[in-house]
């Protein structure tokens, strides 16, 4: 398939689509603020459900898994991000954005990409719930770290917690134990399309004006998130290389590495702290979505079947 053929897949334009309306159209912004906690727990409540009954009930097997996905979410991923914030990022209303993507667990999307790229599902699943796991020690830890001279009002560090938390894990155990799955299963992309809008044009219009001016810092930030992807990329590529790591493991830890929740950063940004500090997110999950681009345009290139002679 070709590069534009990927992109005018629906998902993509509607991506587009969002970004756009933001910027043009961004009188609904706050309208779309009030959504966005809401569809941030269906985005997590559906995506839970893509784990079977009883994944939990074993957590001995799942713990190698799980330990990878915190190294590459946060060791690898989350320290480059804030490495290069500190030499590159002045403006703390930035550098606090920076510092909630570094907190924020892997992207929703890296499930149904590692199916697609063929990695190995049970390290994708296990890294990616270990990860969440770790960011319930993890995000005040980074946070206390890094963020200790702002100002933060935790009376609502109560409401996302047990909105994108609490809720998503209960409710999505409730619906496999009652196989209300099965029916989600059905709408679940345009579920998943949806809400992934409402996020990325609250991001966009609540800071329409600021990203038309196309502050220095802006670019700054771009660079930064093309540099960690590509680092992690080149490096990963070159350890499966040399060591000879199976693709599937490679392709798992590619997308733990290279892919934040960057819409939960965002929205906690724009509930806890101010406008400006959803930018980094923004920024950052454009990269993700031409990276995406990209990986998928990669796979299913290198799955044709050879041309005759």
């Amino acid at each position: 398939m070709s590069m534009t053929g990927i992109f005018a897949n629906f998902s993509n334009l509607l991506f587009i689509a969002a970004i756009f309306l933001g910027l043009f159209l961004p009188q609904a912004a706050q309208g779309s603020s009030m959504l966005i906690l809401p569809a941030l727990m269906i985005t997590l409540t559906v995506t839970l459900l893509r784990f079977p009954g009883g994944f939990f009930n074993k957590p001995k097997t799942l713990l190698s898994g799980a330990l990878w996905g915190n190294l590459m979410s946060y060791l690898v991923l989350g320290n480059l991000i804030i490495l290069g914030s500190i030499f590159l990022i002045r403006d703390e209303k930035f550098w606090t954005g920076l510092v909630l993507i570094a907190a924020v667990p892997p992207a929703v999307a890296i499930l149904p990409l590692s199916e697609k790229m063929r990695g190995d599902k049970m390290q994708t699943l296990a890294g990616f719930t270990g990860a969440y796991l770790g960011a319930l020690i993890l995000v005040p830890l980074i946070g206390a770290a890094f963020l200790k001279y702002i100002p933060i009002h935790y009376d609502k560090l109560i409401i996302p917690a047990v909105t994108l938390i609490v809720l998503p894990l209960g409710l999505s155990r409730i619906a496999v134990d009652r196989n209300w799955d099965v029916v989600i299963e059905r709408y679940e992309g345009i579920i998943l399309d949806g809400c992934f809008f409402v996020v990325f044009y609250a991001l966009v219009s609540n800071n329409a004006s600021l990203i038309r001016k196309l502050p220095l810092e802006i670019i700054f930030i771009s660079v930064l998130a093309f540099a960690v992807v590509l680092l992690v990329s080149v490096t990963l590529a070159l350890i499966g290389r040399f060591y000879k790591v199976s693709p599937s493991t490679i392709s798992s830890l590619l997308l733990l590495g290279t892919m934040k929740n960057y819409g939960l950063a965002g929205g906690i940004a724009l509930y806890i702290f101010n406008p400006e500090a959803a930018v980094p997110a923004l920024i950052f999950s454009m990269v993700m979505f031409l990276n995406t681009i990209f990986l998928k345009f990669r796979v299913r290139n290198s799955s044709r079947p050879p041309t005759p002679e």
